[in-house]
Protein backbone atom coordinates (compact mmCIF):
# COMPACT_ATOMS: atom_id res chain seq x y z
CA UNK A 1 0.00 0.00 0.00
CA UNK A 2 2.83 2.43 0.71
CA UNK A 3 3.94 2.95 -2.91
CA UNK A 4 0.31 2.87 -4.07
CA UNK A 5 -0.59 5.69 -1.68
CA UNK A 6 2.35 7.85 -2.70
CA UNK A 7 1.82 10.95 -4.79
CA UNK A 8 3.46 9.30 -7.79
CA UNK A 9 2.25 5.75 -7.17
CA UNK A 10 2.61 3.88 -10.44
CA UNK A 11 0.23 1.52 -12.19
CA UNK A 12 1.94 -1.65 -10.99
CA UNK A 13 1.83 -0.57 -7.34
CA UNK A 14 -1.86 0.27 -7.55
CA UNK A 15 -2.78 -3.01 -9.22
CA UNK A 16 -0.74 -5.07 -6.76
CA UNK A 17 -2.42 -3.39 -3.81
CA UNK A 18 -5.87 -3.68 -5.40
CA UNK A 19 -5.34 -7.36 -6.17
CA UNK A 20 -4.24 -8.05 -2.60
CA UNK A 21 -7.36 -6.41 -1.20
CA UNK A 22 -9.51 -8.24 -3.75
CA UNK A 23 -8.10 -11.62 -2.71
CA UNK A 24 -8.43 -10.84 0.99
CA UNK A 25 -11.99 -9.61 0.47
CA UNK A 26 -13.00 -12.82 -1.29
CA UNK A 27 -11.91 -15.00 1.61
CA UNK A 28 -13.30 -12.65 4.24
CA UNK A 29 -16.66 -12.57 2.47
CA UNK A 30 -17.11 -16.27 3.26
CA UNK A 31 -17.07 -15.74 7.02
CA UNK A 32 -17.79 -12.05 7.61
CA UNK A 33 -19.81 -10.26 4.99
CA UNK A 34 -19.44 -6.66 6.15
CA UNK A 35 -15.67 -6.83 6.57
CA UNK A 36 -15.34 -8.63 3.23
CA UNK A 37 -17.32 -5.95 1.42
CA UNK A 38 -15.21 -3.24 3.04
CA UNK A 39 -12.02 -4.87 1.74
CA UNK A 40 -13.52 -5.29 -1.74
CA UNK A 41 -14.66 -1.68 -1.91
CA UNK A 42 -11.12 -0.63 -1.03
CA UNK A 43 -9.92 -2.82 -3.90
CA UNK A 44 -12.49 -1.13 -6.16
CA UNK A 45 -11.11 2.29 -5.28
CA UNK A 46 -7.56 1.22 -6.06
CA UNK A 47 -8.52 -0.43 -9.37
CA UNK A 48 -10.33 2.78 -10.36
CA UNK A 49 -7.28 4.87 -9.47
CA UNK A 50 -5.30 2.64 -11.83
CA UNK A 51 -7.86 3.35 -14.57
CA UNK A 52 -9.19 -0.23 -14.66
CA UNK A 53 -12.94 -0.59 -14.98
CA UNK A 54 -13.02 -3.68 -12.77
CA UNK A 55 -13.12 -1.14 -9.96
CA UNK A 56 -16.35 0.29 -11.36
CA UNK A 57 -17.83 -3.20 -11.58
CA UNK A 58 -16.99 -4.00 -7.95
CA UNK A 59 -18.38 -0.68 -6.76
CA UNK A 60 -21.62 -0.97 -8.75
CA UNK A 61 -22.27 -4.60 -7.80
CA UNK A 62 -21.36 -4.37 -4.11
CA UNK A 63 -22.70 -0.91 -3.24
CA UNK A 64 -24.76 0.57 -6.10
CA UNK A 65 -26.58 3.08 -3.92
CA UNK A 66 -23.24 4.64 -2.98
CA UNK A 67 -22.18 5.12 -6.60
CA UNK A 68 -25.30 6.30 -8.47
CA UNK A 69 -23.61 9.59 -9.32
CA UNK A 70 -20.96 7.74 -11.33
CA UNK A 71 -23.44 6.42 -13.91
CA UNK A 72 -23.17 9.50 -16.15
CA UNK A 73 -19.37 9.66 -16.43
CA UNK A 74 -19.07 5.89 -16.77
CA UNK A 75 -21.70 5.76 -19.52
CA UNK A 76 -20.06 8.59 -21.48
CA UNK A 77 -16.71 6.87 -21.25
CA UNK A 78 -18.20 3.62 -22.52
CA UNK A 79 -20.11 5.22 -25.40
CA UNK A 80 -16.97 6.94 -26.65
CA UNK A 81 -15.47 3.54 -27.44
CA UNK A 82 -17.97 3.26 -30.29
CA UNK A 83 -17.40 6.83 -31.41
CA UNK A 84 -20.85 7.75 -30.15
CA UNK A 85 -20.84 11.48 -29.54
CA UNK A 86 -23.90 13.57 -28.92
CA UNK A 87 -24.92 17.13 -29.74
CA UNK A 88 -22.10 19.65 -29.95
CA UNK A 89 -19.34 17.12 -29.32
CA UNK A 90 -20.35 15.03 -32.32
CA UNK A 91 -20.43 18.08 -34.57
CA UNK A 92 -17.00 19.24 -33.35
CA UNK A 93 -15.51 15.83 -34.15
CA UNK A 94 -17.06 15.80 -37.63
CA UNK A 95 -15.72 19.32 -38.34
CA UNK A 96 -12.27 18.34 -37.19
CA UNK A 97 -12.35 20.80 -34.29
CA UNK A 98 -11.96 18.05 -31.73
CA UNK A 99 -10.00 14.83 -31.95
CA UNK A 100 -11.56 11.52 -30.99
CA UNK A 101 -8.98 9.96 -28.71
CA UNK A 102 -9.37 6.23 -28.09
CA UNK A 103 -9.37 5.01 -24.50
CA UNK A 104 -6.38 2.66 -24.15
CA UNK A 105 -7.97 0.78 -21.25
CA UNK A 106 -11.29 0.24 -23.01
CA UNK A 107 -9.46 -1.10 -26.02
CA UNK A 108 -9.58 -4.39 -24.14
CA UNK A 109 -12.81 -6.36 -24.44
CA UNK A 110 -12.71 -7.37 -20.78
CA UNK A 111 -12.52 -3.75 -19.62
CA UNK A 112 -15.47 -2.76 -21.80
CA UNK A 113 -17.44 -5.68 -20.39
CA UNK A 114 -16.93 -4.76 -16.76
CA UNK A 115 -17.80 -1.12 -17.42
CA UNK A 116 -20.96 -2.13 -19.29
CA UNK A 117 -22.02 -4.34 -16.37
CA UNK A 118 -21.36 -1.51 -13.93
CA UNK A 119 -23.47 0.92 -15.96
CA UNK A 120 -26.26 -1.60 -16.50
CA UNK A 121 -26.32 -2.32 -12.77
CA UNK A 122 -26.88 1.37 -11.98
CA UNK A 123 -29.24 2.36 -14.81
CA UNK A 124 -33.00 2.25 -14.44
CA UNK A 125 -34.73 0.35 -17.29
CA UNK A 126 -36.53 2.73 -19.62
CA UNK A 127 -34.38 5.73 -18.68
CA UNK A 128 -32.41 7.71 -21.23
CA UNK A 129 -29.17 6.25 -19.93
CA UNK A 130 -30.52 2.72 -20.15
CA UNK A 131 -31.64 3.27 -23.74
CA UNK A 132 -28.21 4.63 -24.71
CA UNK A 133 -26.50 1.66 -23.11
CA UNK A 134 -28.90 -0.81 -24.71
CA UNK A 135 -28.28 0.66 -28.15
CA UNK A 136 -24.54 0.50 -27.57
CA UNK A 137 -24.69 -3.13 -26.40
CA UNK A 138 -26.92 -4.41 -29.19
CA UNK A 139 -24.77 -2.82 -31.89
CA UNK A 140 -21.50 -4.12 -30.49
CA UNK A 141 -19.83 -7.21 -31.99
CA UNK A 142 -19.16 -8.37 -28.42
CA UNK A 143 -22.82 -9.33 -28.13
CA UNK A 144 -21.90 -12.47 -30.09
CA UNK A 145 -18.24 -12.58 -29.10
CA UNK A 146 -16.36 -15.51 -27.61
CA UNK A 147 -13.36 -13.75 -26.07
CA UNK A 148 -12.90 -15.19 -22.55
CA UNK A 149 -13.71 -12.90 -19.63
CA UNK A 150 -13.35 -13.36 -15.88
CA UNK A 151 -11.87 -16.00 -13.64
CA UNK A 152 -13.84 -18.80 -15.32
CA UNK A 153 -12.99 -17.60 -18.85
CA UNK A 154 -16.66 -17.19 -19.79
CA UNK A 155 -17.37 -15.99 -23.35
CA UNK A 156 -17.93 -12.25 -23.45
CA UNK A 157 -21.38 -12.74 -24.99
CA UNK A 158 -22.59 -14.23 -21.68
CA UNK A 159 -21.89 -11.05 -19.72
CA UNK A 160 -23.27 -8.79 -22.45
CA UNK A 161 -26.44 -10.85 -22.33
CA UNK A 162 -26.69 -10.23 -18.58
CA UNK A 163 -26.25 -6.50 -19.16
CA UNK A 164 -29.01 -6.44 -21.79
CA UNK A 165 -31.36 -8.31 -19.44
CA UNK A 166 -30.80 -5.62 -16.80
CA UNK A 167 -31.38 -2.87 -19.37
CA UNK A 168 -34.64 -4.47 -20.55
CA UNK A 169 -38.07 -3.86 -19.00
CA UNK A 170 -38.39 -5.62 -15.66
CA UNK A 171 -40.68 -8.33 -16.94
CA UNK A 172 -40.76 -12.08 -16.59
CA UNK A 173 -38.81 -12.76 -19.77
CA UNK A 174 -35.77 -10.72 -18.74
CA UNK A 175 -35.80 -12.17 -15.23
CA UNK A 176 -35.99 -15.76 -16.54
CA UNK A 177 -33.15 -15.16 -18.98
CA UNK A 178 -31.03 -13.57 -16.29
CA UNK A 179 -31.67 -16.39 -13.81
CA UNK A 180 -30.95 -18.98 -16.48
CA UNK A 181 -27.56 -17.45 -17.20
CA UNK A 182 -26.77 -17.32 -13.47
CA UNK A 183 -27.65 -21.01 -13.16
CA UNK A 184 -25.35 -21.83 -16.08
CA UNK A 185 -22.50 -19.85 -14.54
CA UNK A 186 -23.10 -21.45 -11.14
CA UNK A 187 -22.82 -24.93 -12.58
CA UNK A 188 -19.56 -23.93 -14.28
CA UNK A 189 -18.34 -22.62 -10.92
CA UNK A 190 -19.23 -25.94 -9.25
CA UNK A 191 -17.32 -27.86 -11.92
CA UNK A 192 -14.31 -25.60 -11.43
CA UNK A 193 -14.31 -26.17 -7.68
CA UNK A 194 -14.77 -29.91 -8.14
CA UNK A 195 -11.74 -30.07 -10.42
CA UNK A 196 -9.72 -27.93 -8.01
CA UNK A 197 -10.48 -30.36 -5.19
CA UNK A 198 -8.81 -33.16 -7.15
CA UNK A 199 -5.46 -31.77 -5.98
CA UNK A 200 -5.94 -32.37 -2.28
CA UNK A 201 -2.63 -30.75 -1.34
CA UNK A 202 -3.39 -27.32 -2.78
CA UNK A 203 -7.08 -27.50 -1.84
CA UNK A 204 -6.49 -28.34 1.82
CA UNK A 205 -3.92 -25.53 2.08
CA UNK A 206 -6.14 -22.90 0.41
CA UNK A 207 -3.61 -22.65 -2.41
CA UNK A 208 -5.82 -23.70 -5.30
CA UNK A 209 -5.32 -21.32 -8.26
CA UNK A 210 -9.01 -20.45 -8.59
CA UNK A 211 -11.31 -17.81 -7.18
CA UNK A 212 -13.04 -19.79 -4.43
CA UNK A 213 -15.46 -16.88 -4.19
CA UNK A 214 -16.14 -15.91 -7.79
CA UNK A 215 -16.85 -12.18 -7.67
CA UNK A 216 -18.23 -12.14 -11.22
CA UNK A 217 -21.00 -14.46 -10.08
CA UNK A 218 -21.49 -12.85 -6.67
CA UNK A 219 -21.79 -9.41 -8.27
CA UNK A 220 -24.13 -10.61 -11.01
CA UNK A 221 -26.39 -12.20 -8.41
CA UNK A 222 -26.44 -9.02 -6.32
CA UNK A 223 -27.32 -6.97 -9.40
CA UNK A 224 -30.08 -9.41 -10.31
CA UNK A 225 -31.61 -9.13 -6.85
CA UNK A 226 -31.62 -5.32 -7.16
CA UNK A 227 -33.21 -5.36 -10.61
CA UNK A 228 -35.69 -8.23 -10.40
CA UNK A 229 -36.25 -8.69 -6.68
CA UNK A 230 -34.99 -11.27 -4.22
CA UNK A 231 -38.19 -13.33 -4.20
CA UNK A 232 -38.34 -13.64 -7.98
CA UNK A 233 -34.65 -14.56 -8.26
CA UNK A 234 -34.99 -17.11 -5.46
CA UNK A 235 -38.03 -18.72 -7.05
CA UNK A 236 -36.46 -18.92 -10.50
CA UNK A 237 -33.18 -20.36 -9.23
CA UNK A 238 -34.87 -22.78 -6.83
CA UNK A 239 -36.34 -24.64 -9.80
CA UNK A 240 -32.91 -25.31 -11.34
CA UNK A 241 -31.78 -27.92 -8.78
CA UNK A 242 -28.25 -26.58 -8.49
CA UNK A 243 -25.56 -28.53 -6.62
CA UNK A 244 -24.91 -27.31 -3.11
CA UNK A 245 -21.53 -25.80 -3.94
CA UNK A 246 -23.09 -23.83 -6.80
CA UNK A 247 -25.25 -22.02 -4.26
CA UNK A 248 -22.28 -20.50 -2.44
CA UNK A 249 -21.75 -17.48 -4.75
CA UNK A 250 -25.50 -17.07 -5.25
CA UNK A 251 -26.24 -16.89 -1.53
CA UNK A 252 -23.29 -14.54 -1.07
CA UNK A 253 -24.77 -12.37 -3.82
CA UNK A 254 -28.01 -12.18 -1.87
CA UNK A 255 -26.09 -11.26 1.26
CA UNK A 256 -24.31 -8.49 -0.63
CA UNK A 257 -27.60 -7.13 -1.94
CA UNK A 258 -28.99 -7.17 1.60
CA UNK A 259 -25.99 -5.17 2.83
CA UNK A 260 -26.60 -2.38 0.35
CA UNK A 261 -30.34 -2.34 1.03
CA UNK A 262 -29.95 -2.13 4.82
CA UNK A 263 -30.30 1.23 6.62
CA UNK A 264 -26.91 2.70 7.60
CA UNK A 265 -27.41 2.25 11.35
CA UNK A 266 -29.97 -0.52 11.34
CA UNK A 267 -29.75 -4.31 11.28
CA UNK A 268 -29.03 -6.10 8.05
CA UNK A 269 -32.07 -8.04 6.85
CA UNK A 270 -31.62 -11.80 6.54
CA UNK A 271 -32.97 -13.84 3.67
CA UNK A 272 -33.79 -17.51 3.40
CA UNK A 273 -31.75 -19.84 1.24
CA UNK A 274 -32.45 -20.36 -2.42
CA UNK A 275 -34.14 -23.72 -1.89
CA UNK A 276 -37.07 -24.12 0.52
CA UNK A 277 -35.76 -27.46 1.80
CA UNK A 278 -32.40 -25.96 2.76
CA UNK A 279 -31.40 -23.41 5.34
CA UNK A 280 -29.18 -21.73 2.75
CA UNK A 281 -25.50 -20.93 2.89
CA UNK A 282 -25.75 -17.45 4.35
CA UNK A 283 -22.59 -15.86 5.67
CA UNK A 284 -23.96 -15.79 9.22
CA UNK A 285 -24.47 -19.55 9.08
CA UNK A 286 -20.94 -20.43 8.04
CA UNK A 287 -18.51 -21.76 10.66
CA UNK A 288 -16.05 -19.51 12.39
CA UNK A 289 -12.26 -20.01 12.26
CA UNK A 290 -12.34 -22.32 15.28
CA UNK A 291 -14.89 -24.56 13.54
CA UNK A 292 -13.17 -24.90 10.18
CA UNK A 293 -12.07 -28.43 9.27
CA UNK A 294 -8.46 -29.44 9.19
CA UNK A 295 -6.76 -30.72 6.01
CA UNK A 296 -7.70 -34.29 6.84
CA UNK A 297 -11.37 -33.40 7.19
CA UNK A 298 -11.86 -31.83 3.77
CA UNK A 299 -13.68 -33.95 1.17
CA UNK A 300 -11.61 -35.45 -1.57
CA UNK A 301 -12.45 -36.32 -5.18
CA UNK A 302 -12.74 -40.02 -4.37
CA UNK A 303 -15.16 -39.67 -1.48
CA UNK A 304 -18.36 -41.64 -2.17
CA UNK A 305 -21.58 -39.69 -2.71
CA UNK A 306 -23.96 -39.33 0.18
CA UNK A 307 -26.68 -42.00 0.04
CA UNK A 308 -29.25 -39.31 0.88
CA UNK A 309 -28.30 -37.01 -1.96
CA UNK A 310 -29.22 -38.24 -5.46
CA UNK A 311 -27.20 -35.44 -7.01
CA UNK A 312 -23.86 -36.87 -5.94
CA UNK A 313 -21.22 -35.95 -3.37
CA UNK A 314 -21.59 -32.93 -1.13
CA UNK A 315 -18.92 -30.47 -2.20
CA UNK A 316 -19.71 -27.98 0.52
CA UNK A 317 -16.31 -28.19 2.23
CA UNK A 318 -15.50 -24.58 1.40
Amino acid sequence: MQPADGEDGDFEALVEAASAYRLAGQWRLLVERDAGIELLLHAASLFSRAGLTYGAYLAASLAPDMHRDRLGPWTERLLRTAGQRHGENELRVLLGLEEHRPDPILGHVQQQTYLLLACAGLASPGSARANELRSFATESPHLNGVVPVGSMAVPVRTFWGLALDMLSPRDGRAARAYAGTLAELSRAYARTVNLAMANTLTWSNAATPIDVVDLDLVGAMAMGVKHFGADRMRDLLSATRLPDVALVPLDLGMEVADWDLAPPDGPHPRRDGLRPQDAGLGVDDLPGPEDLPGPGDLPGPDDPPSPDDPRGPDLGGL
